[in-house]
């Protein structure tokens, strides 16, 4: 009898310790930059084209609405949301004896926009039908939309440091963010010119699908740029790794573990097959053109030229600026 009580009497003790966890952490949280002994924080100069977001990103691996809150406190005197050139920016260290930024980081995905020139609005079509000026370090979610106007650029991170960034006259939805084992997405791209790059930092390669008016591009770990023009025709080339690009109807390749084969069936006789179950394999250096009507060319190396070069050397110095140390 003495030995059921002890037993009891810690199963209570672990059950209320349990309820009290939630409640710590909060707390921590709350306090782990209000006074409690700190290692110095890290200086850091703006350079042009950086944004708090960006900035974070690259120190701390993400950026939320609570971290910008810790962010600051740690700099009272300073518009975040308006940082330029030449400023300095005091960040909290990564590893401390408090709770770290890091213990701050949502479980809900999102993408981020950490950086936009020019005109360029967002969406909230669950909130508001209309279309509203977009602001430094927006985060954006599912079904959220964003475009951009004449001599416009907008840059999207999202949580796997995957990045999208829109040319001017872009449109973009994000139709879904998910982080549930390997990170998924998935977005429709109606207009204009994007830039993908796809992070190879997790040993689970994401899987993130852009659908275009005529085709779907799916990739795990690549940097690629699609052009869609107004009457949506399409070119897709490829920069480092490989793209998938199949018809918009044509059904995505399993990507889980084997499945049961069923028992025998009768096989349907021959029929014609549509444009639109086509599947391509695009490599690096090479581009594919998938015509208004759907109906695509074969995989065929490019050259960039012209105008062309300046898109996609600001993307390429972004990409490196994105990976490097602070």
């Amino acid at each position: 009898m003495l030995a059921v009580k002890r037993v009891k009497a810690r199963k209570d003790s672990m059950t209320k310790t349990n309820l009290r966890l939630p409640l710590l952490l909060v707390v921590l949280l709350l306090f782990a930059f209000a006074g409690a002994p700190q290692q110095p924080a890290k200086q850091i100069a703006v350079q042009r084209g950086d944004t708090i977001s960006f900035l974070a990103i690259r120190y701390y691996g993400f950026f939320n609405d609570s971290l910008l809150a810790v962010l600051t406190q740690a700099n009272p005197d300073k518009n975040l949301n308006a940082l330029k050139a030449g400023d300095t920016v005091l960040f909290p260290p990564r590893a401390t004896s408090s709770p770290k930024p890091e213990l701050l980081k949502s479980e809900a995905a999102s993408a981020v926009l950490t950086y936009f020139e020019g005109e360029v609005s967002y969406r909230r079509p669950q909130q508001n039908p209309a279309f509203l000026p977009a602001r430094p370090n927006l985060i954006l979610h599912s079904s959220d939309e964003i475009k951009t106007g004449n001599a416009s650029r907008a840059e999207l991170v999202l949580d796997n440091r995957s990045v999208l960034r829109l040319d001017a006259n872009s449109h973009l939805k994000i139709e879904n963010l998910k982080r549930e084992g390997a990170y998924q997405a998935k977005f429709e791209f109606a207009v204009g010119s994007l830039w993908t790059r796809i992070s190879k930092l997790f040993q689970q390669k994401p899987q993130i699908d852009v659908e275009f008016p005529t085709a779907i591009a799916g990739v795990q770990g690549t940097t690629y740029r699609s052009v869609v023009a107004p009457d949506s025709a399409t070119t897709v080339r490829v920069y480092d790794g490989a793209v998938e690009v199949r018809g918009s109807q044509s059904p995505p390749r399993p990507t889980g573990p084997p499945q049961r084969i069923g028992p025998p069936q009768q096989v349907p006789g021959p029929s014609q097959v549509s444009l639109e179950t086509w599947i391509k394999l695009v490599r690096a250096q090479q581009e594919i053109r998938i015509a208004k009507d759907g109906k695509p060319s074969d995989p065929a190396a490019f050259r960039d030229q012209g105008a062309e070069l300046d898109w996609v050397r600001w993307n390429q110095q972004r990409d490196r600026n994105l990976e490097s140390e602070l």
